[in-house]
């Protein structure tokens, strides 16, 4: 999964990460807030990416602002790069493992925060976080991250 140069021409591109704590193996996911694109959603923590900024930039950036700071990200694990099929929308998904889950200070953009266990994703799923977690292995890709990690 190349994301280094991941600026698309003539397309909307964007980044999020899903945090995965390597004690309890849980996913920490956002709820969207009402004034929010699909409000009252489920999903990844992160945003549309600025011109110039690489997925890595972009997540650290949303994230001081969506979580109030930014963890040491040393290794993001990709996990799944969105299409919309007509080609204007990417979305570059990660997994980061954190070694314990945390308590993010939210933004207004934020309505809520869960940690959940993997596969016992809360509803309603953001279409998106669906697509990545239910119909492109992405339950299997983050018990596999989990597993290594926790070796």
């Amino acid at each position: 999964m190349e994301v280094s140069g991941a600026s698309i021409p003539d397309a909307t591109t964007a980044a999020g990460v899903l945090f995965l704590a390597r004690d309890t193996g849980r996913c920490l996911l956002q709820l969207r807030n009402s004034d929010k694109r699909f409000k009252h959603t489920w999903g990844f923590w992160g945003g549309m990416m600025e011109k110039g900024e690489t997925p890595f930039e972009s997540i650290q950036r949303e994230l001081l602002e969506e979580i109030g700071f930014v963890p040491d990200l040393q290794k993001l694990n990709p996990m799944d790069i969105y299409q919309s099929r007509n080609k204007k929308f990417y979305y570059y998904s990660f997994v980061y493992v954190t070694d314990t889950e945390f308590m993010p200070k939210l933004n207004p953009e934020s309505a809520g925060y869960a940690w959940v266990d993997i596969g016992v994703w809360p509803k309603p799923l953001h279409q998106g976080a669906y697509v990545t977690l239910s119909k492109n292995s992405g339950t299997e890709k983050l018990q596999k991250i989990l597993d290594i990690a926790r070796t």
